[in-house]
C-alpha cells in the first residue's frame, strides 16, 4: 500500500510543518487523503483574541489530522 501513496507539497506562510498523502486506485478505497499539520506562532491573531483579550500577545501552537476517504 505504501507504494501507492502520493506526496503533496503545500505552501503555507506560517511557522508550520505538515505532511499530506493521497492513496489512489486502492483495493478498498478509490481515493483517500490524510493530512497532518502543526502550526505555531509568536502571537495569536486578532480574530482569536477578540473575545479573549487576555490572550493578546501570547504564543500559540496547534496540531490537527484530517481524513477524506472515498470507498471503492
Amino acid at each position: 500500500m505504501a507504494q501507492n501513496l502520493s506526496k503533496i507539497v503545500g505552501s503555507a506562510k506560517l511557522a508550520a510543518g505538515g505532511r499530506s498523502r493521497v492513496l489512489r486506485n486502492g483495493g478498498v478505497f478509490e481515493q483517500a487523503g490524510v493530512n497532518f499539520s502543526h502550526v505555531h506562532g509568536e502571537a495569536m491573531p486578532a480574530s482569536a483574541t477578540a473575545h479573549r483579550p487576555e490572550l493578546a500577545g501570547r504564543s500559540f501552537e496547534a496540531m490537527g489530522v484530517s481524513l477524506v476517504v472515498h470507498p471503492a
